[in-house]
């Protein structure tokens, strides 16, 4: 059984966990360890706007000194859980002490620092990836099987869009620091962003409309173009105490696919059925994500779901959309 340890323990790494004691259940990955310079850290249920389960008890040691932690534990990979602006700056010091990495999004605040994490990669001969963990959600993969298979014809259309309040419950308010965050068009609407990219390819051109809340690109609305197929993602995070909530909508020739509360439905056209449900089964996004990292650890599979360069190439996505929200919203084409 693999062993790994964890590299920050705020919010997202409590849904981790999670992950890691369902997948030593199964006998893939155990958790050994995880270090946070906050021994609070370990001692509380952190805040975050997930439905998961925080409060599971994983037998695991706690560390607040990083080397420690590495020399006493000797991990087959590390779990990067820390603020998004401290993502290169570990993930590079962890490829080139010859750790295999699995590291949260968004992958860095700029494609500068994404080409130093892939050459880091590249260098170190281990592997790396990004936790989008919406392409292991089994809504999206759902979704993703849609498409591919054409079982409801070509796609016509899609919307998507993911709220949520201010994130007030980081590490000395990291998440309101737009320098330290990149704010919402990089935190939350990136998830978004990443799997339009992930179901339909790199877009022709994109538009990006955004407005300031608390820091910069907090509420934003995103066109991509593809075509004559209309996309639109929308994101925000709003001043108000809005419940976390994603959405999509999906509409084929044949149907309409819709995630809305949690479920999944599809609306036939008329005459060829009533909506239903399909069975969805299999891990949720974050024990998906490291159950996939592990077998590629292991040679079981090759990473072409969710390969390192593509997360950079989101993250140039959401440099362009900044610029194109800059200038009000102007189109700009991505390919010659």
């Amino acid at each position: 059984m693999l062993k790994a340890a964890i590299i920050g323990f705020g919010g997202i790494a409590q849904a981790h966990k999670n992950g890691y004691i369902q997948l030593e259940k199964e006998g893939k990955v155990k958790l050994v360890a995880a270090c946070d310079i906050r021994k609070e850290a370990f001692e509380k249920v952190a805040e975050i706007n997930l439905k998961s389960d925080t409060t599971q008890k994983a037998d695991f040691r706690c560390y607040t000194d990083l080397e420690e932690m590495l020399a006493k534990e000797k991990p087959d990979f590390v779990d990067i859980c820390v603020p998004s602006f401290l993502h290169k700056e570990l993930a590079v010091k962890m490829l080139n002490k010859g750790y295999n990495v699995l590291c949260e999004k968004p992958m860095a605040l700029n494609s500068k620092d994404c080409e130093e994490m892939l050459k880091a990669e590249k260098k170190s001969g281990k592997h790396f990836m990004i936790a989008q963990c919406l392409r292991f959600f089994p809504e999206y993969e759902y979704l993703k099987a849609c498409i591919d298979d054409g079982r409801f014809g070509k796609v016509l259309g899609a919307f998507f869009n993911r709220n949520s309040a201010q994130p007030t419950w980081g590490w000395e308010n990291w998440y309101l620091d737009y320098n330290r965050c990149g704010g919402a068009i990089t935190d939350i609407h990136i998830h978004d962003i990443d799997m339009v990219r992930y179901l339909f390819g790199e877009p022709d051109a994109v538009s990006c409309r955004a407005s300031d809340c608390k820091t910069k690109y907090d509420i934003v609305q995103t066109n991509l173009y593809y075509g004559n197929i209309p996309v639109t993602a929308n994101g925000c995070w709003t001043a108000g105490q809005i419940k976390f909530s994603p959405y999509y909508k999906v509409d084929f020739e044949k149907a309409s696919v819709l995630f809305e509360g949690g479920k999944v439905t599809v609306y036939p056209e008329a005459g060829a059925g009533d909506a239903f449900q399909p069975e969805l089964t299999g891990h949720d996004g974050y024990t998906g994500e490291i159950a996939y990292f592990c077998d590629i650890i292991e040679g079981r599979t090759r990473n072409e779901k969710n390969p390192a360069t593509s997360a950079a190439n989101t993250i140039r996505l959401i440099e362009a959309m900044k610029l194109s929200a800059d200038e009000g919203g102007k189109r700009l084409f991505l390919k010659a």
